[in-house]
C-alpha cells in the first residue's frame, strides 16, 4: 500500500504492520502523513509519522535525522520517540501521542493571552529546548505549530525535522548559505544562510512570546522574503504599543529575545529561564501589594454603625442566625471528620525496609533513592533500583510491628524529580512495574496489575492479613531499556490488629 493510498484510506482502523494499527489521520506536514495508530505490543495510542521510500534524497535523509534527534530527547516537554523503522518502503516514526491542541490554535481563537498563560507556555516550552540544547540539539523550527497544550495544561515541543544536531555537522543537509525554517519565526541569521545556535531557538521562542502577549507578530509582511527582510533589518516594536498593562520586565525579556546579534540574546535557556522566574515573580508581588494598599469605602466602626441605625433589631436577630448556622455546620463537620472510632482504615508504614536501589546523582543535592521513599509523603522523590536479574527473588520486602490487614494498595511510578520550577516540577522518566506479585509471611499471593499513568493508583485486590509482604516484578512498562525502575511512593490502607 502506497502512502497516498493510505492517506486516501476511509476505513479506519486498518493495520499498518504487525506492530501498529492506523486508528486516523492526524495530518499532513512537509515530512509525510501522521497518523493516530495503536501500538498493538503495549497497547497504547501513538502518532506514526510515515514518509514514502520513494520520495527525494534530502527528504528521506532529513527523515532519518528527525529520528535520530529525537531518540535522544526523552523528557517531559518533548513527544518521545518510541520506535523506527522501514515497512515495505515506507519509513515511520513512533512517537508520543499528544492529546491535546496547538499553540497555533490557542492563538487563532485568542489573540492576546493572560499573563499566567504565557508564563506556562513559556517556561514549559524553554525547559523542552534547554534538554535538546543540553544534548547538542538545535531545533531550528520553533513555532506555534510546533508546541503542543494538553488539557492538564502540559506542553510538547514536536517536528524535530529540521533540527540541527552539532555532532553530526559534517553530515548536516542544511549547509551555509540555504534557510530552513518558518519565515515568521525565523532568527536572522537563518534568514541570512548563516549557521544557527541555540541562540536562534531563544529569538523563536521570542517571537512566540512577542505574538502571545501582543496579539500579533513583530514583522509581518506580504511575501516570505519580505518578513525576511525585517528580521534583519528592523527592530521590532515595542511589545507596550499593543498590550499597555505589560510588565516592564517582559517587554525586556522579550525584546533581548529578539536581539539581531546572538551574543546580544540571553546566553542560554538556563538564563533564560531565570529572567522568566524573576519578571513573574515581580509582577506577583506587585499585584499582592496593589491589593495591601487598597482600603475600604467605609471603616468597619462606621459600617456597623450605619448597619446598627438602618436594620431592627428583629433583623439584626435574624441576620445573626444566618451567619451562626453555617458555623454551626462545620463545626459539626469538623466534629465528624476527627472522630475516629477504635477500628477504622488508616494509612500504615511499614517498620522495616529491604530492597535494592540505585546510587547515583541525577540532580548533585540528591543521589538518596532508598526505599524510604515509598513512605516519606512527598511523591517527587522515588525508590530507583535496577531490573531484578531473577523474577524469583523479591525486588522490595516490607515488615510491620504488629499483623496488619491491608485493603488498599496505591502505587505512584515511573517519575523522579530533578528540578523544582514555579509552574511545575521538572521531572525524569524511567521505567515503571506494569504487574507486581504481592505475596505474604503467611503464602498467600496475588497478582496486582497497573496502568501507564502519571500519579498515584489504586489497582483492584483481594483484603491482606500478614506481618510480612514481598513485592516482586513480574511485567513492566518500558520506555528506556537502559534506565532503571522507579516507584515514587506506595500507600498502604488498613487497621493494625491486636
Amino acid at each position: 500500500m502506497t502512502l497516498h493510498s493510505l492517506s486516501q484510506e476511509k476505513n479506519f482502523p486498518r493495520p499498518f504492520n504487525e506492530n501498529y494499527e492506523l486508528l486516523g489521520v492526524l495530518g499532513q506536514g512537509g515530512m509525510g502523513y501522521v497518523y493516530k495508530a495503536k501500538d498493538l505490543r503495549l497497547q497504547r495510542d501513538v502518532a506514526l509519522k510515515v514518509l514514502d521510500a520513494s520520495s527525494d534524497k534530502e527528504a528521506i535523509e532529513r527523515f532519518y535525522l528527525e529520528a535520530r534527534a529525537m531518540k535522544e530527547l526523552d523528557h517531559q516537554n518533548i513527544v518521545h520517540v518510541f520506535d523506527f523503522g522501514e515497512h515495505k518502503k515506507q519509513l515511520f516514526i513512533a512517537m508520543t501521542y499528544v492529546e491535546g491542541t496547538s499553540l497555533a490554535e490557542v492563538l487563532r481563537n485568542k489573540s492576546k493571552l493572560d499573563f499566567g498563560a504565557i508564563e506556562l507556555l513559556a517556561k514549559q516550552t524553554a525547559r523542552g529546548l534547554l534538554f535538546a540544547h543540553s544534548k547538542g540539539i538545535v531545533h531550528r523550527d520553533v513555532k506555534p505549530s510546533n508546541i503542543m497544550l494538553t488539557h492538564d495544561n502540559r506542553v510538547y515541543l514536536m517536528d524535530f525535522g529540521i533540527s540541527y544536531i552539532q555532532e553530526l555537522e559534517k553530515e548536516r543537509l542544511t549547509m551555509t548559505g540555504m534557510a530552513m525554517g518558518t519565515p515568521e519565526y525565523m532568527s536572522p541569521e537563518q534568514c541570512h544562510g548563516d549557521e544557527v545556535t541555540l541562540s536562534s531557538d531563544i529569538y523563536s521562542l521570542g517571537v512566540i512570546l512577542y505574538e502571545m502577549t501582543c496579539g500579533r507578530l513583530p514583522f509581518i509582511g506580504a511575501k516570505p522574503i519580505e518578513i525576511a527582510l525585517k528580521h534583519v533589518q528592523e527592530a521590532p516594536p515595542a511589545p507596550e504599543i499593543f498590550r499597555p498593562n505589560i510588565p516592564l520586565g517582559l517587554s525586556k525579556l522579550i525584546l533581548k529575545c529578539l536581539e539581531k546579534k546572538p551574543e546580544n540574546r540571553f546566553r542560554d535557556m538556563e538564563e533564560f529561564l531565570d529572567a522568566v522566574d524573576a519578571v513573574f515573580e515581580q509582577n506577583k508581588q506587585q499585584k499582592n501589594n496593589t491589593e495591601k494598599t487598597r482600603t475600604p469605602l467605609l471603616s468597619q466602626s462606621l459600617l456597623r454603625e450605619s448597619v446598627q441605625k438602618i436594620i431592627p433589631l428583629q433583623k439584626r436577630l435574624m441576620l445573626s442566625g444566618m451567619f451562626l448556622f453555617p458555623l454551626i455546620i462545620i463545626l459539626m463537620i469538623a466534629l465528624m471528620l476527627l472522630y475516629r472510632p477504635s477500628h477504622t482504615l488508616e494509612e500504615i508504614a511499614p517498620s522495616e525496609l529491604h530492597g535494592a536501589f540505585l546510587e547515583k546523582s541525577i540532580e548533585p543535592e540528591n543521589s538518596n533513592y532508598t526505599p524510604e521513599n515509598l513512605f516519606d509523603g512527598d511523591i517527587h522523590e522515588a525508590w530507583i533500583f535496577p531490573k531484578p536479574a531473577n523474577k524469583k527473588n523479591p525486588i522490595l520486602t516490607m515488615q510491620f510491628k504488629k499483623t496488619v490487614l491491608i485493603t488498599h494498595i496505591g502505587f505512584a511510578s515511573g517519575y523522579q524529580k530533578s528540578v523544582d520550577d514555579g509552574i511545575g516540577d521538572r521531572f525524569n522518566i524511567y521505567n515503571k512495574p506494569k504487574t507486581l506479585f504481592i505475596k505474604t509471611k503467611e503464602g498467600m499471593q496475588q497478582e496486582i496489575r497497573l496502568e501507564d499513568v502519571r500519579g498515584m493508583q489504586y489497582p483492584p485486590m483481594n483484603p491482606l492479613e500478614t506481618s510480612e509482604i514481598q513485592l516482586y516484578l513480574s511485567k513492566s512498562f518500558v520506555s528506556d531499556t537502559s534506565q532503571a525502575y522507579a516507584i515514587s511512593e506506595m500507600r498502604f490502607l488498613g487497621m493494625e490488629l491486636q
